[in-house]
């Protein structure tokens, strides 16, 4: 990662994960197969209520001694103490990583998603570094603070935009337990393996996934006036049909991630005070 190109990226914390029976109890927890993860690799992965509903977005890196939990920085307090009730006797180890961060960088252009989910992502260690390429073709750099690259405004909007027009949701504070994996399209990003077996809200998704009750799924919306995340979106009758997700600001306009009802993609939709306009769907009907 070229530090002239990346900045680091407060939108994330991490936690340590330790313990020799690590691996089977955040295997146990989260959405995707995390026994089968090889040493060294990372993927994608939910942690969810009994509901089905999306406690968090997780970046997994299996290390040799440890796991890393990538995750919004606002959530990170809360998935640990949830994920602590659940260790009992198990010999596992949770811990914040303060200490450590990431930094984030943009591939040359904007490339399409593999139309088949990704289940491993590419993954690179060098000085103390990792560098995870996500699904969206950025690189997601993780380090000890004093390593990584200093804040870069510019940069780190650019990423965001980059994750929305790919597509690429992270959950956060504002909006966890409001969505299943597949309304945020998590199932297609490689986030969610339905061969692994039990965990949390598992039935609910596979439920979700084979019978067809999905009735939410993912859109890019535009418009000229400022989004905030968490934000509810209506139709023309003032209906709640939506929720926005992630948003970001380009020089020409206001950008967003949301979660809406499937028969709202040919309505007239809005904020409380703001008009918006969807430009691509992430969904079949």
């Amino acid at each position: 990662m070229n530090q002239n190109t990346s900045s680091s990226m407060p939108f994330f914390g991490l936690i340590r994960v330790s313990g020799e029976e690590r691996t089977s109890f955040l295997h146990n927890q989260f959405s995707n197969d995390i026994n089968n993860l090889p040493v060294g690799q990372a993927c994608l992965a939910t942690y969810n209520t009994a509901k089905g509903r999306v406690i968090a977005t997780l970046l997994v890196l299996k290390r040799e001694n440890d796991i890393l939990l990538t995750l919004a920085a606002d959530l990170c307090a809360a998935v640990l103490k949830k994920l602590q009730i659940y260790v009992l006797r198990s010999k596992v180890k949770l811990e914040l990583m303060s200490e450590w961060g990431a930094a984030v960088s943009l591939p040359d252009q904007l490339q399409v998603i593999a139309p088949e989910p990704q289940y491993v992502l590419q993954t690179t260690h060098n000085n103390n570094s990792w560098y995870i390429t996500l699904v969206d073709h950025s690189v997601i750099q993780l380090a000890k603070a004093e390593q990584l690259p200093v804040f870069d405004e510019k940069i780190a909007t650019n990423w965001q935009i980059h994750a929305i027009n790919s597509g690429m949701p992270w959950i956060s504070a504002v909006t966890t337990e409001t969505c299943v994996a597949q309304m945020l399209n998590l199932h297609q990003l490689g986030a969610v393996h339905f061969k692994k077996g039990c965990y949390p809200g598992q039935e609910i998704i596979a439920r979700a996934q084979y019978r067809g009750q999905v009735k939410r799924g993912l859109v890019k919306l535009q418009t000229t006036h400022p989004l905030h995340d968490g934000e509810i979106i209506y139709n023309h009758n003032n209906e709640d049909v939506g929720l926005i997700i992630n948003h970001a600001s380009t020089a020409e306009c206001n950008l967003a991630l949301a979660v809406i009802k499937h028969s709202a993609a040919i309505e007239d939709l809005h904020t409380e005070s703001t008009p918006l306009m969807i430009t691509e769907t992430f969904f079949k009907n």
